[in-house]
């Protein structure tokens, strides 16, 4: 009798781990692997937020700046587009996705970023903007200017418009 209880019991358990232990596995898994996909997004977009928080000051009145970055940005007019009012879009999806101005520095004149846009949770135009900085130096330093990194620019997310703008 004690064998048939036993053996009962077992399959009773075998039962109940069958039915449950799928659904914990799953959840467990799921949960984990979000808790990895934030820790990896969050530390993504920390990298992606201080490439565009960098900043460039090159040794030149703003004129003279101005003229370099108009040569550059129509060097690539499907990339980056002069706007009316006299600052420069980056586009990822519209012209105007992230907005670069050139302001009065100590030292001359810097190009930083305004604000930019996100799309899926994360600001997509760190790589174009990278390139404008680099082109904007390399140009600078061929007409014999001098050009180095500026202050960092603090940007503000705001959760309606998913909008960064410089604070």
């Amino acid at each position: 009798m004690d064998n048939a209880l036993l053996f009962v019991v077992v399959i009773a358990a075998v039962l109940v781990l069958a039915v449950f232990l799928p659904r914990w596995i799953r959840r467990s898994s799921r949960s984990a692997g979000d808790r990895a996909g934030q820790r990896y997004a969050e530390g993504r977009r920390s990298a992606i937020l201080d490439e565009l928080s960098r900043t460039i000051v090159v040794h030149a009145p703003d004129a003279t700046v101005r003229e370099l970055v108009d040569t550059v940005a129509l060097q690539q007019p499907r990339r980056f587009s002069p706007l009316s009012d006299g600052r420069y879009g980056i586009r990822f999806v519209e012209p105007d996705d992230a907005v670069a101005r050139l302001v009065d520095d100590p030292r001359g004149t810097r190009l930083q970023l305004d604000g930019f846009r996100e799309y899926l949770g994360m600001p997509n135009t760190s790589a174009s903007w990278a390139e404008l900085r680099t082109r904007v130096s390399e140009a600078a330093v061929a007409r014999g200017l001098t050009a180095h990194d500026g202050p960092a620019a603090a940007h503000r997310r705001d959760p309606e418009t998913e909008r960064w703008n410089i604070v």
